[in-house]
């Protein structure tokens, strides 16, 4: 019984440390002006967006990946996934991407959120506990009361 319990605490304490170990990330305003080497969000204008259709397709919004450089007003954004207007989303594999400062409206970084993070465990907890409490209760084979297939009281 005891191993038992030190075995569910061992599987909900590494469940927990999974959970934090991810953590949750957001796209915020940089807190410093070099963002070389961070992964960044560029929001592109409507003129962004038609002339970067050749290399990015039609009706983008949004270019997440790593930047790599910036010089002469260009972007070298290492691409990882693309947000188009309609909200369809589009993974990339790191292709480089120069993006012209003009035809960006902002550049914001992905940063770790300790706000998020914290919401996340603290709901996925309730809903572990609250899942342990419904199906918790008396059951198997060490609940009392007659074995099935035997009638109540009887032999």
């Amino acid at each position: 019984m005891i191993q038992l319990r030190a075995r569910r605490r061992n599987v909900l304490l590494a469940a927990v440390a999974g959970i934090i170990g991810s953590g949750c990330f957001g796209y915020y305003q940089p807190i410093t002006a070099d963002l070389e080497g961070r992964r960044v969000q560029l929001s592109l204008n409507d003129a962004g967006s038609a002339l970067l259709a050749p290399q990015l397709g039609p009706s983008v919004a949004d270019v997440q990946g790593i930047l790599k450089d910036d010089s002469a007003g260009v972007y070298g954004v290492s691409v990882l996934g693309i947000t188009r207007r309609d909200g369809q989303e589009n993974s990339w594999r790191g292709e480089r991407v120069p993006i012209p400062r003009t035809v960006v409206n902002s550049v914001m970084e992905r940063r770790f959120s300790r706000t998020r993070t914290v919401l996340f465990v603290v709901g996925s907890a309730i809903g572990i506990a609250a899942t342990k409490r419904a199906f918790g209760g008396a059951g198997g084979s060490n609940a009392p009361g007659p074995s099935p297939g035997q009638p109540p009281g009887g032999k």
